[in-house]
C-alpha cells in the first residue's frame, strides 16, 4: 500500500498523476489531504502521521498488505513527511481512526524535498530559521527513529522556476546524514525533473512511479 502527501500550500489534486500512476501497477494507494500551510510544527507532522495510520487501518479492512508501506511526497510533503516516517509526532491522541501498533513505513520516495525546513527559512533565501520549527518536524532531529526504513530521495536537475527553490544539495545532505546513520538512502537524480511540473508522463511523475513500485518489489 502507499500513502501520498502533497507540496506546500497545494491540495492532493496536485499529485493525483502520481497517484492513479501508482495505483494503475496494482497498489492500494491513498492520497492524502494535510495542512500543508502550517510550516513545520508538531501538529503538521501530526497529521501525516495520523493520515499514516488512518490509511493503514482502512487498508487491513480492505485487504491491503500493510506489510509493504511506501510512503510518498512532493516538495512539503516529503520534507516533513520524512519526519514522520522516522516516527516523528508518535502520539496520536487526536487521530480519530488509528491502526493498532506500529504504522510506520516501510520505506519514503520523497521528491524535491526541503528536508532542512525546520531549521532554514525558504522564504527568505534560505536564511536561518528564527524560531527553527518544531523538533518533531525536523526530519534530520528525527534520524534514529524507525531504522529499517529505506529512502530514496529524487531530485530533478532542470533549472528550478518555482519560488520554493530547493537545491540538490538539500537531497545530498540528507542522505549523507542517514547513511551515516545506517540508512538505506539513496539520491536519485530525475533527468529534466522540475519541482512544479509533476503531471502525467511528465519526468517526475514517470521517476516517482517507477521508484515506488520498485521499493514495493524489494520489500
Amino acid at each position: 500500500m502507499v500513502i501520498l502527501a502533497h507540496g506546500s500550500v497545494q491540495h492532493r489534486s496536485a499529485v493525483s498523476d502520481w497517484a492513479t500512476g501508482i495505483a494503475a501497477g496494482g497498489a492500494l494507494t491513498y492520497n492524502a489531504e494535510w495542512p500543508s500551510g502550517s510550516g513545520p510544527t508538531e501538529e503538521v507532522v501530526a497529521s501525516l502521521a495520523c493520515a499514516i495510520s488512518v490509511a493503514v487501518d482502512d487498508a487491513a479492512t480492505h485487504g491491503g498488505d500493510t506489510s509493504r508501506v511506501v510512503y510518498v511526497g512532493h516538495s512539503l510533503g516529503a520534507g516533513i513527511g520524512a519526519a514522520a516516517a522516522l516516527g516523528g509526532a508518535p502520539h496520536l491522541d487526536d487521530c480519530t481512526v488509528a491502526a493498532e501498533g506500529d504504522t510506520l513505513p516501510d520505506a519514503f520516495v520523497g521528491y524535491e524535498g526541503p528536508y532542512d525546513v525546520a531549521t532554514v527559512d525558504y522564504t527568505n533565501d534560505r536564511a536561518p530559521l528564527d524560531p527553527p520549527g518544531d523538533e518533531a518536524a525536523d526530519p534530520y532531529a528525527q534520524i534514529g527513529g524507525n531504522p529499517e526504513l529505506m529512502l530514496r530521495l529524487l531530485h530533478g536537475d532542470a533549472e528550478d522556476f518555482s519560488w520554493f527553490d530547493v537545491p540538490l544539495s538539500v537531497s545530498e545532505d540528507f542522505a549523507d546524514a542517514l547513511s551515516t546513520a545506517g540508512y538505506d538512502a539513496e539520491v536519485v537524480v530525475v533527468e529534466g525533473g522540475e519541482h512544479i511540473e509533476i503531471w502525467e508522463d511528465t519526468p517526475p511523475q514517470l521517476a516517482v512511479v517507477a521508484q515506488v513500485q520498485e521499493l514495493l518489489d524489494e520489500l
